[in-house]
C-alpha cells in the first residue's frame, strides 16, 4: 500500500510539473494580444499613462494665451527641458519619452521652432545635474540664452504613495510649464493627475 501511495504521489507531482511547464510565460507582441496595453502591470508610468498626461497638458496649452502669443511672433525658438522626477518611482525613462512626445507635438503644431537639446550634450548634462538641486528660474533664463531660445517647456512630476495591507496606491501629479527665457516668467502652467494601484 505504501508503494502504491508513493507511485500515486510521484504521478501527481509529474502531472503538476507538466501543467506548470505549459503555463510558462511567453513573449508576445502588442498586436497579438487584444488589449495588452490597456491593463496596468505596475504602479509605474506606462504608455497609456503617458498618453493621458500628454493629451491633457497639450490640450490645455493649445487653448492658452501663450499659443496666441507664439502665433503673433512667427515661430519663436523653444526648447523642451527634461521633466524632473520628484517621485520615489523609477519613471525617469518614461519621463524622457514624455518630453520627446511634447517636442513632437510642438514641432508638428507649427507655432514654434523646436530646438533639440540632444545635440548639446554638455548643456543637457548641466541641466540634468542642476535639476536635482531644485528649480531655479534664473538658471532656466541662462540656459535659454545659451541655446538661443525665447521659451522653454519644462515640467515636474510628484506622487503620493499609500499602502494598506497588501494594497498600494500611487497618485501622480504632473505640472507642465512654459517659461519666457528673458524674464523667467511662467506664461503657462497646467496640472494633470492620474492614479495607479495594486489592489
Amino acid at each position: 500500500m505504501a508503494r502504491l501511495n508513493r507511485l500515486w504521489f510521484l504521478g501527481l507531482a509529474a502531472a503538476a510539473l507538466a501543467l506548470g511547464a505549459c503555463a510558462a510565460p511567453k513573449a508576445v507582441r502588442g498586436e497579438q494580444v487584444e488589449g495588452l496595453d490597456d491593463e496596468a502591470m505596475s504602479t509605474g508610468l506606462d504608455q497609456r499613462d503617458l498618453q493621458q498626461l500628454l493629451h491633457e497638458n497639450m490640450e490645455a496649452l493649445q487653448a492658452s494665451q501663450v499659443v496666441k502669443r507664439w502665433q503673433s511672433e512667427s515661430q519663436p525658438a523653444l526648447a523642451v527641458l527634461p521633466i524632473r522626477n520628484e517621485t520615489t518611482e523609477h519613471v525617469d525613462s518614461a519621463l524622457q519619452a514624455l518630453a520627446s512626445d511634447i517636442e513632437t507635438q510642438l514641432s508638428t503644431a507649427g507655432h514654434v521652432r523646436v530646438i533639440s537639446l540632444e545635440n548639446q550634450a554638455d548643456l543637457m548634462a548641466e541641466i540634468q545635474r542642476q535639476s536635482t538641486d531644485g528649480f531655479n528660474a534664473a538658471d532656466v533664463a541662462r540656459w535659454g540664452r545659451q541655446i538661443g531660445v525665447r521659451y522653454v517647456v519644462t515640467g515636474k512630476i510628484f506622487s503620493t504613495d499609500e499602502r494598506q495591507r497588501n494594497e498600494r496606491r500611487v497618485q501622480y501629479y504632473f505640472f507642465m510649464q512654459v517659461l519666457e527665457v528673458e524674464t523667467s516668467a511662467i506664461l503657462f502652467q497646467n496640472k494633470s493627475a492620474l492614479t495607479k494601484a495594486i489592489i
